[in-house]
């Protein structure tokens, strides 16, 4: 079954009594659950879909359940792609989420490897000494990339020890909480959000709050998984159907998902202009794990087609060669003046 087919039977469901509903509950709430019946539960907890908020990426009203991943909903915008978790997580549940675990700095090397698509944008497009604020800068890894090449460099995150760490390995000056929120006595000349904001439950804010910190000219730059990349893309098509599950969805640590054509539309609502993508692909270690983890979460598929599943990680040099990695930089720049036009 399709994922419209599977929309239309869950919008069919829902429109039978209500009293039907919680017969159900009271009968199932005597024996553990199953997956599908613990869904379904959380399901009637928000049996109307009305009240859906319009895309906070292009700023559309033509939205709609799409799919579940582990137990969350999942919102699409039939308009530019953009998916969400509905009901989005409150801010607080995801500051607790984020500061009761613990998070592991990544070894040198790996910052190396994992950062360097996003330090030569910046090399390019961003001039050395210039003022930079990282966006969810965690344990400070890629900020200290840019202070070794002579930008001067402040970072923005809710994890407390991750920026305790920060300020201590790298004498990062640090600020915790919400973009959104915070003020600052100086403008920047560049902000960067690299692999970032799919983790916030309010990405139009916080890159409307990048906008307002940045000089006239100022550049923003935004890493972020792309689903419309090849293998999301097929994986979609393809396997979504048959497996139930698809493993560029991962909530609750990433809540939104972009296209290249949604995180473009976000960026020219917020006042950017002058918008420039780059490719970019998962690590191949990454790329593995995710769709290994994303087979042992469905219950749908027979031997075959897990393993064609799997082989996916393999269009990885295909992907590549046509600008259609699994993930993204976009680059937008703020408007020197009314006269600075697309």
């Amino acid at each position: 079954m399709n994922p419209a087919s599977e929309q239309q039977e869950g919008a069919d469901s829902r429109e039978r009594d209500v009293s039907d509903g919680y017969a159900q509950e009271t009968t199932i709430a005597q024996r553990a659950l199953t997956r599908e019946e613990a869904t379904e539960l959380v399901r009637q907890r928000y049996p109307a879909h009305a009240d859906t908020a319009p895309c906070a990426a292009c700023g559309s009203v033509r939205t709609a359940p799409f799919t579940w991943r582990r137990g969350f909903r999942i919102a699409e915008c039939r308009e530019c792609g953009f998916l969400w978790v509905d009901p989005m997580p409150r801010a607080e549940d995801m500051w607790v989420f984020y500061n009761r675990r613990r998070w592991q700095p990544y070894p040198p090397e790996v910052v190396q490897r994992k950062f360097r698509p996003e330090l030569q944008v910046v090399l390019s497009c961003v001039p050395s000494g210039s003022w930079v604020v990282d966006v969810g800068c965690s344990h400070g890894q890629f900020a200290s990339l840019l202070r070794a090449r002579g930008y001067q460099v402040v970072g923005v995150d809710i994890d407390s020890e991750a920026l305790a760490y920060a300020s201590r390995q790298y004498g990062l000056q640090v600020y915790q909480g919400d973009l959104s929120l915070l003020s600052f006595d100086r403008q920047f000349d560049a902000v960067t959000i690299l692999s970032s904001l799919e983790h916030m439950v309010n990405p139009f804010e916080v890159v409307a709050a990048a906008a307002r910190m940045l000089r006239p000219g100022g550049a923003l730059i935004i890493s972020t998984p792309r689903g419309d990349g090849l293998i999301p893309s097929m994986s979609r098509r393809l396997f979504l159907p048959a497996l139930g599950v698809w493993e560029f969805l991962s909530p609750p640590s990433h809540l939104t998902y972009f296209t290249q054509r949604s995180l473009a539309a976000m960026m020219r609502r917020t006042g950017f202009q002058h918008i420039t993508f780059y490719d970019r692909a998962r690590d191949r270690d990454y790329k593995k794990r995710e769709l290994r983890e994303a087979l042992q979460d469905s219950q749908r598929g027979s031997s075959w087609v897990g393993t064609l599943y799997l082989q996916l990680r393999h269009l990885r040099f295909l992907a590549r060669c046509m600008r259609r990695g699994d993930m993204m930089i976009g680059v937008g720049r703020k408007p020197m003046g009314d006269g600075d036009l697309n």
